[in-house]
């Protein structure tokens, strides 16, 4: 039994959504992005990105489904492991990126967080367990 977001699951996995929410934009605040309300995915693919690593679910999912509409991927100029680093990434003015709005509780002076214009960029976090090992009372604990 695990967590995982946004990752295309093998047949042999069940899994149960526990979470969606919206994908956020990152922006350096002194970036003329930070002054608009809202920003949407062709803007940001016009900068450079710092992102997870390309194996990770969130990096597969914003570099491929919610960039396939724009023609061509984000220019990615960093490709890091942790979330914290990316907002650190942000805040130092290396690029924008794309996270989970949970992230959002993390506020540093040096960053802004923005809407995305695109109603489908939602992020979702499943439990997902084996389908030839059910755990027991798993409907019942999230029903």
């Amino acid at each position: 039994m695990g967590l995982l977001r946004n990752t295309q699951l093998p047949d042999t996995l069940a899994w149960e959504r526990v979470l969606r929410e919206p994908l956020l934009a990152m922006v350096p605040a002194n970036h003329p992005l930070a002054r608009q309300p809202s920003v949407s995915l062709a803007a940001l693919a016009r900068e450079p990105s710092s992102f997870s690593t390309r194996t990770s679910a969130l990096a597969c999912m914003t570099t491929s489904s919610l960039a396939a509409p724009l023609r061509h991927t984000p220019k990615i100029a960093q490709e890091v492991g942790e979330a914290m680093t990316i907002i650190g990434l942000v805040a130092a003015g290396l690029g924008v990126s794309i996270l989970p709005a949970s992230f959002q509780r993390v506020q540093l002076s040096e960053m802004r967080w923005l809407p995305i214009d695109e109603q489908d960029a939602v992020s979702e976090m499943w439990l997902v367990w084996s389908k030839h090992h059910e755990p027991r009372g798993t409907g019942k604990t999230l029903s």
